[in-house]
């Protein structure tokens, strides 16, 4: 039999949902005045009316308690048509017309806020809707009497209210009618009295904006085109009568509220909620109570007149949606988007702007109408920022300060615009580049105005409003969407093309490329437009474009600032003293530095005494020295700089900053001798003038090296610049030709003047500059310099004979002639043998050479060189130029001469650069450095040189050739050069696996370059066919048959087969025979859907998810943490036809680990298995995931229980609450402690405060899936489920309802696992409905040990309400009882154990478990564990640890204080240098804290002594400092007994050392036993106990504790 009834909706309720989503006051309005302008009305009128009239009584209504029982809005637009009223009785039947606002027809149904009974009249009809119970009716009737044109609503509130206030009403519509198309008058009026009249007015003549070119006037989507920007003036004026100041923003006197039936239902707490309105007694409908709010100020005599002037920027916008985008919106909006339509944003001048800020501030008035909550003139900052406009105002702000308004579409309330929605959303993004298309033109027309008023204004009103006009456009995160602002920014910067950008600057409007921040090394000589410091802020706020932004100072603009003009003095000063602190103080200049000097040096040019200065002629400047003894009128050398430009200047730097050096006088006396300027500064004819030049050298004479002082010499030798007088005649003379007075025996020498002589300094000057003191030697030299014909042994032999003194004078200078026609010092000369001679070395000046003559020998010690050293000879034997001259180079080298030599003092590594080895490379004869050139031939292979087979085996070892070169050497080539086809990688591997060049550790350098060259794959490689690339050893595999040719693996991986030596070269690099688990993860987290298509099928991708889901558990943390967040769960959907009932075949997508589900729960998932993913159903994935931090479906199920009918008395309520109390204990001992819910675990199941049964005779019991990646409308609606029992959390207490009169055991015991257990399997409830159905005496004899088991759990809960630790087992410290205090007997004299310890010893050996264990199978334990104990410790020992595992037994099973598995064994590091004797000391990876020293120092000795106690051996005992868990004692990883360190610092850092030492033998003992047994169980307790009770004597020897019971020492 099959039924078919209609869906009820509760239509009262639906509108009241509907309207809970206006978040707005006066929506009604608002929707009632957008309304009316899509129906083309320029007239609109708001009429409140008192139930008595206003003013009844003959005095002025007083709105603050003004009642009101009735509104009426009436508009002069179109008369309603017959589809319109269709369309007014129907809700969510939005406006067909493309070019209205209304999309989701629910505007008008916010008449139902404020009454129950609305009633519309036009065209001489008359509808009334209305409730009758929860339906909505209509009721259409003609009038009789015409209510004239356009339309009139008539709301009968729903109880009588105060009137709204009237300023906030009226400052509501000012801004929604700012964007309306036609409504330009609104009116207020009580009754009869107007309280407000508002006037739009748009100035009708625009000023039209041409669109520069560099703007992009078409959308990213390339749906919308602006074609035209208009600037249109619009002057809003609000006029409020004398008794309409009611609320302003400036109001103080507290508004006297109404009772609770006569508030305002603008303000009623159900006016935008679903919840219901509470009657009274009477039956009349109230609303909720709500707070007083502060109203009227003192009384205002006269009306108020406001007035707003502003400007629309209007772009004119195209649209040409693509057709997926239109059929999307037509199917959201039920209506086609329009084929054109404006887009306007407001902009307020900054004198409007500081208009209506004055009229906010100003105390004698009530502050402006057009400021504060969605007024119409935003703040520039603060509170009410703009909006976006859709026909009317939006709760979305646009993130600036101007508002926008377009064809955007809202979300339904209209509260905001949809960026969620697909089409919705692109449409919207498109509108929102328009708007910033829009800021943007904007934005420059502003500033351009700016730009204009510069000129005209003073600078600081000029800058006052430019940072009005930025400020304006500074966009900040928009609020409820913060998408919305960053979408205008970005299409602000991204619809101009261009890189200019108007911004301020110090110098009135600039592009942002050509202003530059301030800076005072800049400042003196720079004109460019700067950003000065104090409005940098401005540039960090708008958050510039990388493109866009204000830059520092590059060189760039230094040298355009150069090339442009020429610098005054100070400027170039300035400029020098920039480049010098800059650059000249770092050291040496890069290459590059000295480039950007070249260019600053040819660019500069300034003027300085006169005289055009160019830097780019400038080699010299004036040092200090000489700068305080020259005179200012000095004349200067063209390439010297003027004093004056570097006064202040380093001179220190100078040479390095600008490759300029120290005049050197020499400099300065050659330009003297050679350009005079004047006669008064001409050395040869000014005696005075010479005097003073002479005078300068003498001062700074003691400062010049001989060089310098010999070159003054020579440059003055020809100068007749010494005054003389002959005869008391004055002239000048030459220095040769003057002599000093003592030589003037005869008078007639040319002398110097006496008063010259005055200064001391000068007679040791002009002796040098050849003033002649006697003459022989002097016309010796003379004659020497003067004649080349004389020979260099001549020389020696007249020298031998003079003066030391003159001997040193000539053989200082570069006296001696040599074959390449220059004069050299002799120290530059070699001897004149054959062999210096086809060297083609300088050689002095004799015509044979006997090397053992006096004069040879003279010569030798003055500097002359017998041959050249190997430093001197090497670089000939590398001279590219000379042939011969390296020829008889290469032989001297390798001849006998230098043997002693190259064996004692020749480093290669000297001559790294030189190639001076003769060799072969790449069978061409070549010089080869000594570094490039083996002994063995074959490396030719790989490029380097070597040696002809005729080279002698001897200078082999003389020069120290190396047969092959270094590893360091061939890595370098592999890396620069590697293989380029598999042919040539196969003979360079083939040769590497012969040679055996490489160490391991070099293996692993090579394992990651890119070495190996293997075939390009089409989709990565643009080139042909046969082109390869090269990947390192680590990203390849060896061929194999494992693998066949179609296997997916030949794609996703790189295999290479080089044959068989090769291929062992490749796997010593890293080259693995197959892929590994963590490569094939690697593979798939890099590309997951690369890697399904591979895999062909996801049957195959299951295959290797398995394989993953095996050896996941070894690879590191970090792959881990990338599969948690990579797509590479394969889940599963359940599919379904199109008719949505019958099922197809499940779905299958890659997901995250977020986004699906472990199905523990089979009903929940044929319930929502059509909008979730699930993991695959097999117990081996299914556990992979869940230890990837997959979520279970039954974690995601919520339960909503309703009972109904419950039984006040139910037997079987109180019997099955009966059998729960006695056995629940019995099921939850099976459990660990992290399958519980918080507080499940010792729940009070006895206590009616905590846990009681009920029966009742209807439950209904409903789920929903609480899971955000869930899809569709199922997957968010809540499902009813037929259940028979079901717990509910109510007012504190856990309830366990079921239904009578039979609840099914099973779903009894799955609503108590839903109650335990945040996730649970079938196997718990199955096993809970077993223990639940089967009485205590059967359990027993099934085995449950019932009685240990209830006691423990008796003992557990008594614990916890003392605040115990309550856990599955006991800590080895504690697991004995307590035992008695070493303070009850005083201590003892004798040297033996003491009387105290021994009770304590009796006491704990009265322990009567260990009577049940034969002594032989005790000892033999013991003995097993010290023989493994007593071993050296090692990190590759294999044992069995305590790790927790499958087959233990009950006891104990979850020991948090001893768990290896809360330590990865990757998670410590050795702490090297820190351990404590044999003890080493380990701490967690990556952190940053180091192990605390006094602590660790204490700790360690207390371990090593524990250890000799058990003669364990000390290598087998480590401290880890893992920095988590302070509860974590220790544990036993491989036979090696880690002990944590926090818990030590936690309990044992100040208290006694004997208690340590105590606490810590039995945590020692603990785990030990753990080597002979993995389980925390009965026998490791058992082994445990006996390993105390052995080695307690020894224990008791140590001091400390023998000082804690107080025994005597020995």
């Amino acid at each position: 039999m099959c039924e078919v009834r209609p869906v009820e909706v509760n239509q009262r309720d639906l509108v009241d949902k509907v309207l809970a989503r206006y978040p707005e006051e006066f929506t009604v309005f608002r929707e009632l005045l957008q309304n009316a302008d899509d129906a083309g009305a320029e007239n609109f009128a708001i009429v409140f009316h008192a139930p008595h009239g206003c003013g009844s009584n003959g005095t002025k209504p007083d709105l603050n308690s003004a009642k009101v029982f009735k509104w009426v809005v009436k508009n002069d637009g179109a008369p309603f048509q017959e589809t319109d009223w269709r369309r007014l009785t129907k809700i969510a039947e939005g406006n067909p017309d493309e070019r209205k606002i209304g999309a989701f027809g629910v505007g008008f149904f916010s008449v139902f806020s404020v009454t129950d009974k609305p009633i519309v009249k036009s065209n001489r009809k008359m509808v009334s809707i209305y409730y009758e119970e929860d339906k909505l009716y209509v009721k259409k009737e003609d009038i009789i009497r015409d209510s004239g044109n356009g339309t009139v609503i008539e709301m009968e509130l729903k109880q009588e209210s105060t009137i709204p206030r009237i300023f906030e009403l009226t400052r509501f519509l000012v801004s929604s009618m700012t964007f309306l198309v036609h409504v330009r008058h609104v009116t207020i009026s009580l009754d009869d009295t107007e309280l407000s009249r508002l006037t739009k007015t748009r100035n009708k003549a625009s000023q039209p904006i041409a669109i520069p070119e560099h703007m992009v006037k078409r959308s990213p989507g390339e749906n919308m085109t602006i074609t035209s920007v208009d600037l249109i003036s619009q002057v809003v004026k609000v006029i409020f009568s004398e008794d309409a100041l009611v609320g302003g923003p400036k109001t103080l006197i507290t508004r006297m509220e109404p009772e609770e039936s006569e508030r305002n239902p603008t303000k009623s707490k159900g006016f935008f909620s679903t919840e219901k309105m509470t009657s009274k007694p009477n039956g009349r409908i109230t609303a909720p109570k709500m707070a007083g709010v502060a109203s009227e100020a003192p009384s205002v005599k006269s009306g108020a007149k406001f007035l707003a002037t502003c400007s629309i920027y209007s772009a004119n916008v195209n649209v040409s949606a693509k057709s997926s985008l239109e059929k999307g919106l037509e199917s959201a909006t039920k209506k086609k988007p329009p084929k054109s339509f404006p887009f306007e944003m407001v902009f307020f001048s900054k004198e409007e702007h500081d208009r209506q800020t004055r009229e906010e501030v100003d105390n004698s008035g009530f502050g402006s109408v057009f400021r504060g909550p969605q007024g119409l003139c935003p703040r520039l900052e603060g509170e009410h920022p703009a909006r976006i406009f859709i026909g009317q105002s939006t709760a979305q702000t646009t993130g600036m300060a101007c508002h926008m308004s377009g064809r955007f579409i809202p979300t339904v309330e209209r509260g905001s615009i949809d960026l969620a929605n697909g089409c919705v959303s692109k449409w919207n993004e498109e509108l929102l580049y328009v708007g910033g298309f829009l800021a943007r033109m904007a934005y420059d027309s502003e500033m351009k105005n700016v730009s204009d008023e510069w000129t005209t204004s003073r600078k600081t009103d000029a800058e006052t409003l430019a940072l009005y006009t930025m400020k304006s456009f500074m966009f900040h995160p928009s609020t409820p969407d913060s998408k919305v602002s960053r979408i205008i920014k970005d299409a602000f910067f991204a619809c101009s093309t261009t890189d200019e950008f108007p911004f301020i600057s110090d110098q009135g409007i600039r592009y942002t490329k050509d202003i530059r921040l301030f800076h005072n090394h800049f400042a003196p000589f720079m004109s460019t437009p700067v950003l000065p410091v104090d409005l940098r802020s401005i540039l960090t706020s708008m958050k510039l474009p990388d493109r866009l932004r204000v830059g520092p100072y590059t060189f760039k603009d230094v040298v355009k600032e150069l090339d442009s003009r020429s610098l005054t003095e100070a400027e170039m000063s300035a400029c020098l003293r920039w480049w010098t602190n800059s650059f000249g103080s770092q050291g040496p200049l890069d290459e590059q530095q000295k480039k950007c000097r070249n260019e600053l040096l040819k660019a500069g040019r300034t003027r300085s005494g006169g005289k055009e200065v160019r830097l780019s002629s400038i080699s010299k400047f004036i040092d200090g020295r000489m700068m305080g003894v020259r005179r200012p009128d000095d004349p200067l050398p063209e390439d010297t700089m003027p004093p004056a430009l570097i006064q202040g200047l380093n001179s220190y730097t100078i040479p390095e900053a600008f490759g300029w050096q120290e005049m050197p006088i020499t400099h300065w006396l050659l330009y003297l001798r050679d350009t005079p300027s004047d006669s008064l500064h001409d050395i040869t004819r000014t005696p005075t003038f010479a005097q003073h030049v002479l005078s300068v050298l003498g001062t700074l004479w003691h400062a010049l090296d001989e060089d310098s002082r010999s070159e003054v010499r020579e440059i003055l030798a020809d100068v007749a610049c010494i005054p003389t007088t002959i005869s008391s005649v004055p002239c000048m003379k030459r220095p040769s030709e003057a002599y000093l007075p003592d030589a003037d025996v005869f008078r007639d020498l040319p002398v110097v003047r006496q008063d010259f002589l005055a200064d001391y300094r000068m007679e040791q000057v002009l002796q040098y500059l050849g003033v002649q003191k006697r003459c022989d030697i002097e016309t010796f030299i003379t004659k020497a310099k003067n004649s080349e014909r004389w020979n260099a042994m001549d020389l020696a032999r007249y020298l031998m004979t003079s003066a030391q003194e003159h001997v040193t004078r000539v053989m200082d200078m570069n006296l001696f002639p040599c074959s390449d026609g220059e004069r050299r010092h002799i120290k530059e000369l070699f001897a004149s043998t054959d062999m210096n001679r086809q060297l083609k070395l300088p050689l002095v000046n004799c015509d044979y050479w006997e090397s053992n003559t006096q004069e040879a020998l003279f010569l030798t010690n003055h500097g002359l060189h017998l041959h050249p050293t190997i430093e001197e000879l090497i670089p000939i034997a590398s001279s590219e130029s000379d042939r011969s001259a390296r020829q008889a180079a290469w032989l001297f080298l390798c001849g006998q001469q230098y043997e002693t030599l190259l064996e004692r003092h020749f480093d290669p590594s000297k001559f790294s650069s030189f190639a001076f080895i003769p060799g072969l490379r790449n069978g061409r004869p070549c010089q080869i450095t000594h570094g490039e050139v083996f002994s063995d031939a074959n490396w030719n292979l790989f490029g380097f040189g070597y040696l002809p087979d005729r080279f002698d085996k001897k200078n082999i070892a003389k020069l120290k050739i190396r047969d092959r070169p270094t590893a360091e050497k061939l890595f370098q080539v592999l890396e620069s050069n590697p293989p380029k086809d598999p042919q040539t990688a196969e003979r360079w591997f083939r040769f590497l696996a012969e040679k055996g060049v490489f160490s391991a550790g070099e293996f692993e350098r090579i394992a990651d370059l890119k070495i190996v060259p293997v075939e390009a794959c089409p989709e990565q490689s643009q080139s042909t066919s046969g082109s390869y690339e090269t990947v390192s050893p680590r990203e390849c595999f060896l061929k194999s048959e494992s693998y066949p040719e179609d296997h997916f693996y030949q794609r996703l991986f790189k295999f290479v087969d080089f044959g068989r030596s090769a291929n062992a070269f490749l796997k010593a690099c890293g080259v693995k025979e197959r892929p590994e688990c963590i490569d094939v993860l690697k593979a798939l987290i890099k590309c997951p859907k690369t890697f399904l298509t591979m895999a062909g099928d996801h049957e195959r991708y299951l295959t290797e998810l398995r394989l993953i889901a095996v050896g996941h558990k070894s690879l590191p943390r970090k792959i881990h943490e990338e599969m948690r967040t990579a797509p590479i769960f394969l889940g599963y959907r359940r599919g379904k036809s199109h008719d949505g009932y019958s099922q197809e075949a499940d779905m299958f997508e890659l997901c995250k680990a977020e986004e699906v589900l472990v199905a523990d729960d089979m009903e929940s998932r044929r319930t929502f298995g059509d909008c979730i993913y699930i993991a695959p159903q097999e117990e081996l994935l299914e556990k992979f995931y869940s230890e990837m931090h997959v979520k279970s479906l039954s974690s995601c199920i919520k339960y909503t229980v309703d009972p109904d009918k419950e039984l006040l008395h139910a037997p079987k309520a109180e019997a099955l609450r009966s059998s729960i109390i006695d056995k629940i204990p019995i099921f939850l001992h099976e459990f660990d402690e992290q399958r519980f819910r918080k507080g499940m675990r010792l729940l009070r199941w006895h206590d009616e405060s905590q846990f009681f049964v009920r029966a009742c005779r209807k439950l209904d019991v409903t789920k929903r899936l609480e899971f955000v990646h869930a899809t569709g409308l199922r997957g968010r609606e809540a499902h009813p489920t037929e259940l028979s029992a079901e717990t509910q959390f109510k007012e504190g207490v856990n309830v366990l309802w079921i239904k009578e009169p039979k609840a099914d055991s099973y779903d009894i015991a799955a609503a108590l696992c839903r109650l335990l257990f945040s996730t649970y399997k079938k196997n718990d409830v199955l096993s809970l409905m077993t223990i639940l159905d089967t009485d205590i005496d059967v359990l027993r004899r099934r085995g449950y040990d019932v009685d240990r088991i209830l006691s423990e759990y008796r003992e557990n809960l008594e614990k916890a309400e003392n605040g115990g630790d309550i856990t599955n087992g006991t800590p080895p410290v504690q697991a004995q009882p307590p035992a008695p205090s070493p303070e009850e007997e005083p201590p003892s004299t004798k040297p033996v154990v003491s009387n105290k310890f021994t009770k304590w010893l009796h006491w704990l050996r009265k322990d009567p478990k260990l009577g049940e264990i034969k002594l032989s199978e005790i000892e033999n334990s013991i003995e097993k564990v010290k023989n493994v104990m007593q071993e050296e410790g090692g990190k590759d020992d294999k044992h069995i640890s305590n790790r927790e595992q499958v087959g233990g037994g009950k006891k104990q099973k979850n020991v948090g204080y001893c768990d290896e598995k809360k330590v990865s064994e990757t998670d410590l590091e050795e702490c090297e240098g820190q351990h404590v004797g044999q003890v080493k000391v380990w701490k967690r990876k990556g952190t940053a804290l180091g192990v605390p020293s006094k602590e660790r120092e204490a700790f360690g000795k207390i371990i090593s002594d524990l250890a000799k106690v058990f003669g364990v051996n000390q290598t087998r005992c480590h401290v880890f400092f893992h920095g988590e868990d302070s509860n974590l004692m220790g544990f036993n990883r491989n036979d090696q007994i880690f002990f944590g360190l926090e818990h030590y610092m936690q309990n044992h850092k100040d208290a006694p050392v004997g208690k340590a030492y105590i606490d810590w033998y039995y945590i020692m003992a603990h785990e030990m036993a753990h080597v002979h047994t993995p389980y925390h169980d009965e026998h490791h307790e058992l082994l445990f106990q006996a390993l105390t009770t052995r080695y307690l004597t020894e224990l008791h020897n140590l001091p400390a504790v023998r000082e804690t019971f107080k025994c005597a020492s020995y």
